[in-house]
């Protein structure tokens, strides 16, 4: 499939070939009843007017806001030609759909078209046996009673679940991160759309085999209708990631020292939430707070963020307006509202020795309480102009040092436990790390990670690479003064570990 298909990870690659010998498998052994079914004008006439609808459904793709893939209102059109001509004719509705929007529209190259083409024969093909093999009547003999409940509300939630995961796993294995997590952000409220295609699949099937293909030209309608509400629902998406991208880029722009800072911190607090069993809704203001939580900063007169050496009490107490400020700053967005919460809460203690408000433990947001570890973990493990950072171990005995009074005790144990099983860094884009760790003052526990992983991922492909960072690090160590520990005075006004959180932050 050409050289885009060499430039794949071995993953990657094995599952598309896969997925197309799967596909390509199921089309030959469900087009052997095509020769069985009786072919008359007006068969023909209603494969060339689903054709047409199909191709028309298919040439108007949405993109998702993450992960680069698109989706199209062809659902309804694919449920209703299982039950209108069976799961082998409407297969091959899915090849010429599936063949049109990523070779004429979209431009694809050959591997996608090939996945694709594998996984829309997969997802038709499973849920129109799942249809029969329940009971499920197809063409003349569909009749929406009693006994046609349960195959009509199964195959549309098979479609549903095989053709979401299937493309879940492969931008999951592109990504190299988790298939789960592209679901829930991309999929998991569209199986509301199962709902709207169930009866309207069942709506065009009825119409087309009671009035004819004539009245089915009628629904194209409410179904582009539907296309664009969903569309806007898209867009929104879009906009709010958009949103805060621009934001972090203002927060890294105000302090370069500490650029990439809240990339790795929402990674981070993004994996141990997940660890810890939080609601996938709240991981994502989790998410969206931890990019956002140094938003106040920007408010920090540059002099006092940027000083090298130690602040004075003035400048701590400035510092420690940050919270505030970046919760003023967001909450006027309806879509951040709780994430604003989770970023003034962020530097509040367990036992009510933080800053700006001294909440207790009860009234610390979740989010808050991860991103105060992952935060200092972050900062210690980092390099500075003043110091050079420490080993995860050490981090490791200053976190638990002031465990169940400065942080929270569960998420402690839970950072040192995923950061030594090597999971940690789940979360993290193995492709976007360079601009994360190329600045003179950076994340040496990240660093290490992305080194041991192109090294394994891409071997001389990337040495260069690994040359230069290792040759920046051996100039870094040279010129960092090494700290064996962190001193409660140097930076800010908290002692341990969070003393020298970002300034403060």
């Amino acid at each position: 499939m050409g050289e885009k298909m060499k430039e794949l990870n071995s993953p990657l690659r094995a599952y598309v070939v896969l997925t197309l010998l799967g596909g390509l498998a199921l089309l030959s052994w469900l087009s052997a009843e095509l020769g069985t079914l009786d072919w008359h004008p007006r068969s023909l006439a209603s494969l060339i007017l689903w054709s047409v609808m199909i191709a028309v459904a298919a040439m108007s793709p949405i993109p998702l806001p993450r992960g680069g893939a698109t989706v199209t209102v062809t659902s309804a059109l694919d449920f209703a030609a299982i039950l209108i001509f069976g799961p082998a004719v409407a297969c091959w509705f899915g090849v010429v759909s599936d063949l049109l929007t990523n070779v004429a529209v979209k431009r694809n190259p050959l591997y996608k078209v090939a996945f694709n083409l594998g996984q829309i024969v997969v997802s038709i093909g499973v849920a129109g046996i799942v249809y029969e093999q329940l009971g499920g009547k197809v063409g003349p003999a569909f009749n929406p009673d009693q006994s046609q409940i349960l195959p009509l509300l199964a195959a549309p939630l098979v479609y549903f679940f095989m053709n979401t995961g299937q493309i879940s796993l492969a931008i999951g294995l592109k990504e190299r991160i988790s298939a789960l997590r592209i679901w829930q952000t991309n999929f998991q409220w569209e199986i509301l759309h199962v709902f709207f295609f169930l009866p309207f699949g069942i709506l065009l099937a009825l119409v087309h085999l009671r009035i004819g293909p004539v009245g089915v030209a009628l629904f194209l309608i409410p179904l582009f209708l539907a296309r664009f509400s969903f569309k806007l629902w898209i867009d929104t998406k879009a906009s709010h990631i958009a949103t805060v991208q621009a934001l972090v880029s203002a927060i890294d722009a105000s302090d370069p020292f500490t650029r990439g800072h809240s990339y790795r911190i929402s990674k981070y607090a993004v994996r141990i939430a997940r660890h810890l069993g939080v609601s996938e809704r709240e991981v994502e203001e989790i998410e969206y707070g931890a990019l956002l939580h140094d938003i106040g900063k920007i408010a920090i007169q540059h002099d006092i963020l940027l000083k090298p050496g130690r602040l004075d009490d003035n400048e701590r107490e400035l510092m420690k307006t940050h919270p505030k400020v970046g919760h003023d700053i967001l909450r006027g967005l309806k879509f951040l509202s709780s994430a604003a919460e989770v970023v003034y809460c962020h530097h509040e203690q367990p036992d009510g020795k933080g800053y700006p408000r001294g909440l207790t433990s009860e009234r610390i947001p979740m989010g808050s309480r991860i991103i105060m570890v992952v935060d200092a973990f972050d900062a210690m493990t980092s390099d500075r102009p003043y110091r050079r950072g420490l080993s995860p171990e050490i981090a490791y005995e200053e976190l638990r040092r002031h465990s169940g009074t400065q942080f929270f005790t569960e998420v402690v144990e839970s950072l040192i436990n995923l950061h030594s099983s090597g999971a940690l860094f789940d979360e993290i884009d193995v492709e976007q790390l360079e601009m994360y760790t190329s600045d003179q003052f950076n994340s040496r526990i990240l660093e290490e990670y992305v080194m041991k992983k192109l090294e394994k991922t891409y071997g001389p492909d990337k040495e260069r690479f690994l040359e230069k960072m290792r040759g920046r690090r051996e100039d870094r160590d040279s010129a960092i003064p090494i700290a064996s520990t962190i001193d409660p005075n140097e930076r800010a006004p908290q002692v341990g570990a969070a003393a020298d959180s970002e300034n403060g932050g």
